[in-house]
């Protein structure tokens, strides 16, 4: 497991979030709820000397709205 950490807008909003791997730019990461927020990615960093990945991210309040305002997801 690859742990990341979720930066909106410059600030970390959630930390020590755990993936499989590493999410590419132009993914969209969510929890298994369609009612909690879903994020997608906008620019992958990894900085030297850390093991935590940034994915910063644009978000989006719930499922709908992110299908609704990413191309390409359903």
């Amino acid at each position: 497991m690859v742990s990341c950490n979720l930066v909106r807008e410059g600030r970390t909003i959630a930390s020590d979030v755990s993936f499989p791997q590493v999410p590419s730019k132009g993914d969209v990461i969510a929890n298994a709820d369609p009612k909690k927020e879903h994020y997608l990615v906008l620019r992958v960093e990894y900085v030297i000397g850390f093991e935590n990945v940034n994915l910063h991210v644009k978000e989006f309040p719930n499922q709908l709205a992110c299908v609704n305002n990413v191309d390409g997801f359903r």
